[in-house]
């Protein structure tokens, strides 16, 4: 697998996995026509479009494996495909994610909307910070934070990060 900065090539495949996850993540939270700008309209492309210079790639087989959308020392998303999840994808980003911005900020923040997503950041010693709901799609989100440290900055790039 190959961990690398997004490149404007990769936009296709990326609003692609953005289409597929944000569907199935968010399907049984809110109301078909709040999903319909993501699944019939190009929100997706425009996010896309506006946010993949601050996003990680992984790449594996020519497939692409997940992402990671970042902003300053807050993650958006992480996605991953579903071939992919369950493998330690999810986590590589994270790592990788941490280490080019622990150079910069001294912690991060995440965004969650559901139990599997928080355990997994809380399995990475994040902790939660607040909730909220969110005003676009109605669904109760929480923040987590954790801090970055010297050691998350100097953590070796793996073989497979380029």
């Amino acid at each position: 697998m190959i961990i690398r900065k997004a490149r404007e090539i990769d936009m296709g495949a990326v609003a692609i996995l953005c289409r597929e996850s944000l569907l199935k993540a968010y399907d049984s939270m809110i109301d078909p026509d709040r999903v319909m700008p993501w699944s019939e309209g190009d929100d997706v492309e425009k996010y896309v479009r506006g946010n993949w210079p601050c996003m990680l790639v992984a790449w594996q087989d020519e497939k692409l494996a997940g992402l990671v959308a970042k902003t300053k020392n807050h993650i958006d998303v992480i996605w991953v495909n579903e071939e992919f999840r369950k493998k330690g994808t999810g986590n590589e980003l994270l790592v990788e994610a941490e280490r080019r911005l622990a150079k910069r900020y001294p912690e991060l923040t995440v965004e969650c909307i559901d139990e599997e997503t928080i355990n997994f950041f809380k399995k990475r010693g994040y902790e939660m910070q607040r909730e909220f709901i969110d005003g676009m799609t109605g669904v109760n989100k929480v923040i987590m934070v954790r801090a970055l440290t010297q050691e998350d900055a100097q953590k070796p790039m793996l073989d497979k990060i380029a």
